[in-house]
């Protein structure tokens, strides 16, 4: 499907640049049906069954579409799910792996990263640790300046420019952990408070 006006309006959505919503990375251009017309053609033309997605993970993900013992998708719909909700992020790498929950990993997890592989294909984690290493060295800029309010721009910069959603890892999740940011938050307590609002509104 692509009708324009569908296209214009999910173009619109996702800002500027036009990043596939899978794998964040790559340019989108194909309209997906998150249920494959295949197994749900009552889904083929309602507006909430889009989502604008690259060529690559359109292809890759096809009709493949696992469901669990009650008949839920297991694949992430990230216009409704938080993917850090199943997903751990390893900063040294970009690599994305399912969470580990009790005695297994996160089914959703696993069947994402299983049909959309290219989430974690080299290209892919090489722009993930670029911002990354952006988000490491506007705080060591931060916490290296007598004025840190003055430099908050360059990591609220960061968080505006973040295509791959990673301040929602730092801000929310185990990457508020990490050395850098606990010590953000212990040394500069008001710029820690505007970047996880920052990051909540990204």
């Amino acid at each position: 499907m692509k009708s324009k006006v569908v296209v214009d309006a999910l173009k619109s959505a996702v800002g500027i640049r036009q990043r596939c919503l899978y794998c964040c990375d790559s340019r989108s251009a194909d309209v997906d049906h998150f249920i494959p017309i295949g197994i749900d053609f009552t889904k083929a033309f309602k507006w909430a069954n889009f989502i604008w997605v690259c060529p690559e993970c359109n292809r890759r993900k096809g009709k493949r579409f696992p469901l669990d013992s009650t008949g839920a998708p297991l694949i992430i719909d990230p216009t409704r799910v938080d993917p850090w909700d199943h997903l751990i992020l390893d900063t040294a790498t970009g690599y994305l792996a399912p969470r580990f929950l009790d005695d297994d990993f996160d089914s959703m997890g696993e069947a994402t990263l299983d049909v959309l592989s290219c989430i974690n294909f080299e290209s892919v984690t090489e722009g993930r640790k670029r911002v990354i290493r952006r988000y490491y060295e506007a705080i060591d800029r931060i916490l290296e300046s007598s004025d840190s309010s003055a430099l908050f721009a360059s990591l609220a910069r960061e968080v505006r420019e973040d295509e791959y959603g990673v301040s929602g890892w730092f801000a929310l999740r185990e990457g508020a952990t990490e050395e850098k940011f606990l010590q953000l938050r212990k040394d500069s307590p008001h710029c820690w408070r505007k970047f996880v609002r920052l990051a909540l509104q990204n």
